[in-house]
């Protein structure tokens, strides 16, 4: 059995689909906190991280987890009785919709959730981000001293959250905190007006990754995370190891991603009937789905191949390094100096990184490693283990698709803002889905049986209902209430209004 259970946990954007998040991360924080206060089991999330809804619900997850508070009520509070498109119509907005009443009260709803224990340890929270302005990185080619130049899109920011800071450390400092960077990526353009960001604080860090154009006042807007990097599964990953540092080697890590909009090509047999008539619209829908799809897909096989490797490393120094003699460590160490100092160059002129290398009484085959790993880009990585909750979960089990399940994803994913019974719908079919993963999900995360099935009790004693006695998977345009048709009416309203001005 493993010493510990780390978890990296990646929620995606998805606007009102943020219902389906929260009620899967509400049902995965009771199966985590009864594996960990009730079986010894050193459970610690390391990293939690998203766009879009999704940073929010992170947010919401992280606090829960470090300050101990009963994040499955406050989830549920917030995303099926808070989050409606009343209270998103607030006045003062610089658009259709406005985040200003998220913003005012969501401290409050996270402080006045119920307290029990906390995990103990520290976590990474990353927030992704899409910049406005756009920023430039030099590309070392062909020509030598006059490197191609890179534009970037795709902005972050990770932060460390210590368990006891309360919200002040969600809410500081003004202008740059995680509760702001968290409404800038949730900003999704066709609803919410851009917010501004105050990234002084973060030079160096982007010198360090080669950025060369950083404004000068040091102030970047901002739009929804998702539009670039709608699940950023490898960023996130990558944020974990700033706290996995010195921990277990024989911890079991797993990966998981939220993903309410996963299908399988079956899902979209249409693309494969030669008489199937495409219009337009149906071409432009189909392909903006495509490309949050594709990115999963890239992290996904990025992260299997990095498995591999490791495991080609580790038997390469095991066969090589018996038989290199002491020549070699001080070439190898050489190649390792080299390695830092290209990498300073390359990074933007940050700090070198030869503090970081192997002692000069490393034996050969730790020398050799390290070299594999640097010259791979596998240096830091372990091996991980990554897992998705969808509904695809439900889907395969009830033969159904995964557009009959979800409630909320009716006009570009806002359906869900309009109809207290939608996010419903959609919050217990997350909490479902987290349910259907759990018992084989955890069981191969190498705890023990009574472990696992005390987990998925926990999940059955919280659950807030039955999805099947709440589902609306099958809700279309022509089923919305005549509520709902007027709030939506409303916002068509001031949609329209703030074009004209």
């Amino acid at each position: 059995m493993p010493s510990a259970l780390r978890v990296c946990l990646t929620l995606s954007g998805g606007a009102s689909l943020g219902a389906y998040e929260a009620g899967a991360s509400a049902a995965l924080l009771a199966a985590l906190e009864c594996v960990r206060d009730e079986h010894d089991v050193d459970v610690r999330v390391d990293a939690v991280g998203g766009a879009s809804a999704g940073a929010i619900v992170g947010l919401m997850v992280a606090y829960s987890l470090l300050e101990g508070v009963d994040g499955p009520s406050v989830l549920h509070d917030a995303w099926v009785e808070r989050v409606s498109i009343d209270a998103l119509l607030r006045r003062g907005a610089r658009g259709p919709l406005s985040l200003e009443g998220v913003r005012q009260d969501l401290p409050e709803l996270l402080e006045g959730g119920g307290r029990g224990t906390a995990q103990r340890h520290p976590l990474t929270l990353h927030v992704a981000l899409t910049g406005l302005r756009g920023l430039t990185y030099d590309i070392h080619g062909l020509r030598g001293k006059e490197p191609a130049t890179g534009v970037t899109y795709a902005d972050w920011k990770d932060f460390r959250l210590e368990p006891g800071g309360g919200i002040e450390q969600l809410a500081r400092p003004k202008g740059s905190s995680p509760l702001e960077t968290v409404l800038a990526s949730a900003s999704h353009p066709g609803a919410f007006a851009p917010r501004v960001l105050d990234r002084r604080r973060d030079t160096d860090e982007y010198r360090r990754q080669g950025i060369s154009n950083l404004p000068r006042s040091g102030w970047l807007w901002y739009s929804d995370g998702g539009l670039v990097q709608s699940e950023p599964l490898g960023r996130v990953l990558a944020a974990a190891r700033a706290v996995d540092h010195g921990r277990p080697e024989d911890a079991h890590r797993l990966t998981l991603l939220v993903d309410p909009r996963s299908e399988e090509p079956s899902d979209a047999e249409e693309w494969s009937d030669h008489d199937y008539h495409a219009t337009w619209a149906h071409g432009l829908s189909r392909a903006l789905a495509l490309l949050p799809k594709q990115a999963v897909y890239d992290d996904l096989r990025r992260i299997e191949r990095d498995n591999y490797r490791l495991d080609w490393v580790a038997q390469l120094v095991e066969s090589v390094g018996p038989h290199l003699g002491d020549p070699a460590r001080d070439d190898l160490a050489g190649l390792l100096e080299r390695i830092a100092e290209d990498r300073r160059g390359l990074r933007g002129g940050g700090p070198s990184e030869a503090a970081d290398l192997p002692s000069g009484e490393s034996g050969v085959g730790e020398l050799l490693r390290r070299a594999v790993e640097d010259i791979g880009g596998l240096t830091g990585k372990q091996r991980v283990a990554v897992d998705v909750i969808s509904p695809m979960l439900l889907a395969e089990r009830d033969r159904g698709g995964v557009a009959d399940l979800l409630a909320g994803e009716l006009l570009g994913d806002f359906g869900g803002f309009l109809d207290r019974d939608l996010r419903r719908s959609d919050f217990a079919l997350g909490y479902e889905s987290t349910r259907a993963w759990c018992g084989e999900g955890l069981g191969r995360c190498d705890l023990p049986n009574k472990a696992v099935e005390a987990a998925v009790a926990a999940i059955d004693r919280r659950r807030p209902g039955s999805w099947n006695d709440v589902g609306r998977g099958q809700t279309r345009h022509r089923d919305l209430s005549w509520r709902a048709r007027l709030r939506l009416a409303r916002f068509l309203l001031r949609a329209g209004r703030a074009l004209l001005r």
